[in-house]
């Protein structure tokens, strides 16, 4: 009987042994959300939401005016607020900004403090209260607690969601693609050598039916003489990784078409050209411009 008792809480210890790690990856799970913003995230969130919890007034001359249900000589009674609260706030890596203003008591102010992972530890500008909680690209969930000699005491819960998200640093790479995308359009419609404009070609299609796209500078053309026309060859790197080479065909120094080979990849792709486009061209004009086939 006592080798059964050994037994079976031998068999309780290794049951408990063995969910101690799903625990402990459940709660690292929790604390690191998909949705958690990148330590050297830069932009603006915008939230909504609400609060709730205690205010507890300053002494003043109103202190003497009897609070309703106030057994206090100072009348310093706690006063339950509550209502909206809009909250935007502006992330500089970990460094942080914003402001807010609220309903039910809650008079507006800025923020300013730090964030450290997806947690957001705030100093409201005005009284000095903390607000601290967790803060991502969803919602701010968290805490407000005034310093311990503030005249004006607060202990609030608040839990706002996400309105409105801008990722600089995105917006920033969207503006320097387009940027890039117009100067190769004008590229590719100048008297610059073929091989110059075949390789801003190049660059150009990749933009538009690739995720990623090639390595300029790895991009090296090799001329080669045909009995019909020329034949230029242009092998380059892809961002995303692998390599390709592009072979095009020129006709009096005009490109006739290009075809792209990505071995690593397994894929071909050829692009007729029709006339070079020019920097007045529009996104309709470029669709007649050139068709697309994959054999």
């Amino acid at each position: 009987m006592a080798m059964f008792r050994i037994s079976f809480f031998t068999v309780l210890l290794i049951i408990s042994l063995s969910l101690m790690p799903m625990k402990a990856s459940a709660k690292t799970e929790n604390e690191n959300p998909a949705n958690s913003l990148p330590d050297n995230f830069h932009g603006k969130v915008s939230y909504f939401g609400n609060h709730s919890g205690e205010r507890v007034g300053a002494l003043s001359g109103d202190s003497n005016k009897p609070v309703p249900g106030c057994l206090r000589a100072d009348h310093r009674c706690p006063i339950r607020i509550g209502g909206s609260l809009q909250v935007e706030l502006e992330f500089d890596g970990n460094l942080v900004r914003g402001s807010f203003r609220g309903s039910g008591g809650l008079n507006a102010s800025g923020l300013i403090g730090r964030r450290l992972g997806g947690q957001c530890k705030l100093f409201d500008q005005t009284d000095g209260s903390v607000w601290a909680g967790r803060c991502d690209r969803d919602g701010f969930v968290g805490t407000v607690k005034s310093v311990p000699n503030a005249p004006a005491q607060l202990s609030l819960e608040f839990q706002v969601v996400g309105t409105k998200f801008v990722d600089d640093d995105e917006r920033n790479r969207q503006k320097a693609r387009e940027l890039n995308i117009e100067y190769l359009r004008r590229q590719i419609a100048s008297d610059d050598p073929i091989e110059k404009r075949l390789i801003a070609l190049v660059e150009l299609e990749t933009y538009g039916w690739m995720s990623y796209g090639v390595i300029r500078e790895s991009i090296v053309p090799d001329r080669r003489n045909r009995r019909n026309g020329k034949k230029v060859v242009v092998h380059f790197d892809l961002e995303g990784g692998g390599s390709g080479y592009a072979e095009a065909e020129i006709d009096r120094g005009a490109i006739k078409y290009v075809a792209f080979y990505f071995p690593d990849l397994g894929r071909r792709r050829t692009t007729r050209i029709l006339t070079l486009p020019t920097d007045q061209d529009d996104n309709d004009e470029d669709d007649r411009q050139s068709s697309f086939a994959t054999p």
